[in-house]
C-alpha cells in the first residue's frame, strides 16, 4: 500500500541538528547499557513533538532510532512496530528498513527480514551489514545461491571480515559444496586464528569428510587442552577421540563436559556412549540414567540407558528404553556436527553404537530381538533379509584391502570385546536362529584384553573368507 505522506529519506538541516542532539544526549546510556534510561528520555521526545505533518520526518526519524534501541534490547516484535510506522509516515531509506529487516529475523519472520533487507539494499547496496542480514535471512529460506551471492559480494567490499567467510563456508556446506566450504572456513581461520568458532566449523567439516586425523588436529590445536571450551567443542572433540581410537583421551573429555556442563543431558549421554565402546556397562548405566533425568525427552538418553541395560541383561527394561528411543531421531549427531549435520547421510558420519541403534529403531522393530537381530546383522538368519546384499554390506565395513574403515573401528572393537556378554544377555527368541547356540559355552570366555591390532587382524581375516566364499567361521586347520 502507498503511503499518504510523501517519501522522505533525510533530514532538513535544522531537524537533523535535534536529531544529533538526542542521539547525543542519549549516548552515555546506551553505553551503559541502561537501556531504560534511554527509552525514557527518547519517549519524551516522541511525545512532545508537535502531530504537524511538518514534524512527520523527525518523528519517523526517532521511532527508526528507538527501533534499533528495542532490536538491541531484544524488544523485537516492538521494534518492528516502530519501524512499521516510521515506514508510513513515508520514512524510506535504507536505515529504517535494515532495522525492520533486523526485527523480523529475530522474531524469525525471515521472509518480511528479506523484505526490508531487500529494500534497504535499495538505497545502500554496498553496506555489508545489510549484505549479511539479506543472506541469512536467505539462508533461512533456504535460497543458497542468491545467499551465497551476497555475501560474495560483501566480500569485495570487505575482504578482511572472517565472518563473511565463515558465513559462506556454511552456505557452500549446505549445498554440499565441501571443497569451496572447507577454502573458506580456512581462510577465515588465516584472519581470525584465534576464534574457536572457526575452529569447530572446521573440524565438523572435516570430520563429514571422513578426515577424522585432520579433524582432531584442529580442535587440539585451535583449542588446547587448557581454554574454556564450550560443550560443542568438547564433545566434538571426546566423539573425535573415540574415532581415533583414543578411548581414555574421549572418556576424559566426556567427563570434562559433565563436570563443567552438570545440567546438559548431551553431555552425559557421550559419556555413556564412551564407557559402552570401552565396555564399561555399570558406569554407563549411571551416566544414562543422569541424562534421561536430566531430559526425559532425548531419544539418545533413552538409546544408551537401553544398550546399557540390554547388556547388563536386563532385557525387558532395554526394551521399553530403546522402544521409547524409536519414536524420534537421535539428537547428538545434530548437535555434535551443527550446519554440517545435512550432509551426514552422503559421507559415512560414525555409524557407532548410538547410531547404528537409532537406525534400527527408526525402522519401528516389532520387538528388541528384532532391534538387536538388526543391530548384529543376524536378522536375515531367520529369513527376513530382503534384497539386502551381504556382498554391498562388506564393501561399507572394510575396505578394498580388509581393513575396517575407520569411523567404524570403535563399534567393532566394543562390539568384538563385548560379544560373549552380549551373546549371554541375547533374547531366548533370537537364540534359535544361531542354530540352537548355548550361551553357557561363553562363561569362560573373555576377549576383553584382545588389542585393537589383534581384532582388526581377525575380521580381515573375516573379510577374506566372506569375499572368497570359504566359511566364515573356524577352519579345520584352526581346530587344529
Amino acid at each position: 500500500m502507498t503511503s499518504p505522506h510523501k517519501a522522505a529519506s533525510s533530514l532538513g538541516g535544522e531537524q537533523q541538528q535535534r536529531l544529533d542532539a538526542i542521539v547525543a544526549e542519549l549516548e552515555p546510556a546506551v553505553e551503559a547499557g541502561t537501556f531504560w534510561r534511554a527509552f525514557e528520555a527518547l519517549d519524551a521526545h516522541i511525545e512532545a513533538l508537535d502531530k504537524a505533518a511538518s514534524n512527520n520526518a523527525l518523528r519517523a526519524a526517532l521511532l527508526t532510532l528507538r527501533a534499533e534501541l528495542r532490536v538491541d534490547a531484544d524488544e523485537n516484535a516492538a521494534a518492528a512496530s516502530d519501524a512499521r510506522e516510521a515506514i508510513g509516515l513515508g520514512w524510506n531509506n535504507a536505515q529504517v528498513h535494515g532495522v525492520a529487516g533486523w526485527a523480523y529475523f529475530n522474531l524469525e519472520n525471515y521472509e518480511q527480514a528479506r523484505q526490508h533487507f531487500a529494500q534497504a539494499l535499495k538505497y545502500d547496496p554496498d553496506e555489508v551489514a545489510l549484505l549479511r542480514g539479506h543472506a541469512l535471512a536467505l539462508l533461512e529460506l533456504e535460497e543458497f545461491e542468491h545467499a551465497r551471492a551476497d555475501l560474495t559480494h560483501a566480500i569485495h567490499v570487505d575482504k578482511a571480515d572472517p565472518e563473511l567467510y565463515a558465513m559462506r563456508s556454511e552456505i557452500c556446506l549446505r549445498m554440499g559444496e565441501l571443497e569451496s566450504a572447507e577454502r573458506d572456513i580456512r581462510y577465515a581461520r588465516e584472519l581470525d586464528a584465534e576464534d574457536p568458532d572457526f575452529a569447530l566449523a572446521l573440524s565438523r567439516l572435516l570430520l563429514v569428510s571422513g578426515r577424522v586425523d585432520e579433524a582432531l588436529s584442529v580442535v587440539d590445536d585451535a583449542i588446547g587442552s587448557g581454554n574454556e571450551l564450550s560443550l560443542e567443542a568438547l564433545l566434538l572433540r571426546s566423539h573425535l577421540r573415540l574415532l581415533a581410537g583414543q578411548s581414555k583421551e574421549a572418556r576424559d573429555d566426556a567427563m570434562r563436559a559433565s563436570n563443567q556442563f552438570p545440567d546438559e543431558a548431551f553431555a552425559f549421554v557421550q559419556l555413556a556412549h564412551v564407557q559402552l565402546a570401552e565396555g564399561n556397562v555399570s558406569l554407563s548405566n549411571k551416566a544414562a540414567e543422569r541424562a534421561v533425568k536430566l531430559d526425559p525427552s532425548l531419544p539418545d538418553a533413552y538409546l544408551v540407558r537401553g544398550t546399557a541395560l540390554h547388556m547388563s541383561g536386563k532385557s525387558e527394561l532395554a526394551k521399553e528404553d530403546l522402544e521409547r528411543a524409536s519414536r524420534a531421531p537421535a539428537e547428538l549427531p545434530m548437535f555434535l556436527l551443527g550446519p554440517a549435520f545435512g550432509v551426514l547421510e552422503s559421507t559415512g558420519f560414525n555409524s557407532s553404537l548410538l547410531d547404528m541403534i537409532n537406525e534400527q529403531s527408526q525402522g519401528g522393530p516389532a520387538s528388541l530381538e528384532d532391534a538387536f537381530a538388526s543391530l548384529s546383522g543376524m536378522a536375515g538368519m531367520g529369513g527376513s533379509m530382503g534384497d539386502i546384499n551381504p556382498m554391498n554390506m562388506l564393501g561399507q565395513l572394510f575396505d578394498d584391502s580388509g581393513n575396517i574403515r575407520g569411523p567404524l573401528k570403535p563399534f567393532f572393537e566394543m562390539a568384538f570385546k563385548n560379544a560373549p556378554k552380549i551373546m549371554q544377555n541375547m533374547p531366548p527368541g533370537l537364540l534359535s536362529n544361531l542354530g540352537g547356540f548355548d550361551p553357557a559355552q561363553l562363561e569362560d570366555l573373555d576377549l576383553s584384553n584382545l588389542s585393537s591390532e589383534q581384532i582388526e587382524e581377525q575380521m580381515r581375516e573375516f573379510y577374506r573368507r566372506m569375499k572368497s566364499g570359504e566359511n566364515p567361521g573356524p577352519s579345520d586347520d584352526d581346530e587344529d
